[in-house]
């Protein structure tokens, strides 16, 4: 059996700086990046983010033998809102770049907001997809539940300019403070689960990582940002019945920004689905909780066993 490996701070850093370009599809322009060498691996980035977002959320099964390919959903970066801006229409466009790109067939990974284009693209074109790998993602209704003051904190230069100076000198504050918006998890949980974190340089470099592709270059950003809050909120549940091919669903226990009832209700809807539940994990905890190894290193499992790596 191969030795897993885990990416280093440094290889999560460089996913922000990787080179992106803009290839013309049949649904418009897409940019999207890739990186590492070995079988495809489509990355659906979630929102606020980026092809930067979707290296990121794919760098640990680079690591391990896979080529990440990484696309800018509509109205992120390179991408035009015109490209795409209903999940159907962003499944399409997901499409597309698989078309340009002579892509016939691909397992695909998908977080948070890159759910429901990842989720119709399995349905609506179950040919291009080989197997389908979702985390913590949204298949329902979804209205954040944020304050005002999160909001300006998250999502303004000032805001994003804190959060750095806050980064940099009161790390654990604001490791705390992420935890809250992003879990359920009681005040004592959250200040140990934020020492373990802080304490595991990778995990604290993905969180790093994440605040980034969340914030800077906002403006760059804002369009898809606005885009998805108004269709996630629209969406009632995803049908996601026709979606035939291998899916594992991975969702946290403690997810409060995207409840667990969503990954219970894609394991309920997609027939020969399986649910990988992270106890306690946060909306990220596949990355960052204390059973976050043991959920990559089966999902790396799952995925070499469905494209035979």
């Amino acid at each position: 059996m191969s030795r897993t490996s885990r990416p280093t701070p440094a290889e999560i850093a460089e996913c922000l700086t990787h080179h992106a370009q803009v290839i013309q599809t049949a649904a418009g322009p897409v940019e999207y990046a890739e990186r590492g060498q070995g079988p495809a691996l489509l990355a659906v980035h979630g929102g606020p983010g980026g092809c930067d977002q979707g290296l990121g959320l794919g760098e640990f099964f680079r690591v391990n033998g896979f080529k990440i390919i990484a696309p800018s959903r509509p109205g992120y970066l390179g991408t035009p809102l015109d490209t795409g801006r209903t999940p159907e229409e962003q499944a399409d466009a997901l499409a597309a770049l698989l078309d340009a790109l002579q892509i016939d067939k691909i397992p695909v990974i998908a977080a948070s907001a890159g759910g429901p284009s990842s989720y119709l693209l399995a349905a609506r074109h179950p040919e291009k997809v080989s197997c389908l790998l979702e985390i913590d993602s949204v298949c329902l209704n979804y209205k954040p539940d944020v304050s005002p003051l999160e909001e300006k904190l998250f999502l303004s230069k000032t805001g994003i300019w804190l959060m750095g100076f806050f980064m940099d000198h009161f790390p654990e504050s604001v490791v705390k403070n992420f935890l809250k918006t992003e879990s359920t998890l009681d005040r004592h949980e959250i200040a140990a689960r934020s020492k373990e974190i802080l304490r595991d340089e990778g995990k604290f470099a993905f969180l790093k990582f994440l605040m980034v592709t969340m914030s800077e270059r906002f403006q760059e950003r804002q369009d898809g940002v606005h885009n998805d809050l108004v269709q996630l909120a629209a969406i009632t549940q995803l049908d996601l019945a026709p979606v035939s091919c291998p899916t594992l669903i991975i969702h946290g226990s403690a997810d409060k920004d995207v409840p667990p009832r969503h990954g219970e209700y894609a394991h309920a809807t997609i027939t020969g689905s399986e649910l990988y539940r992270i106890g306690g994990g946060s909306h990220i905890g596949f990355w960052v909780a204390p059973e976050a190894h043991a959920a990559q290193d089966y999902a790396l499992s799952w995925l070499r066993g469905k494209t035979h790596t």
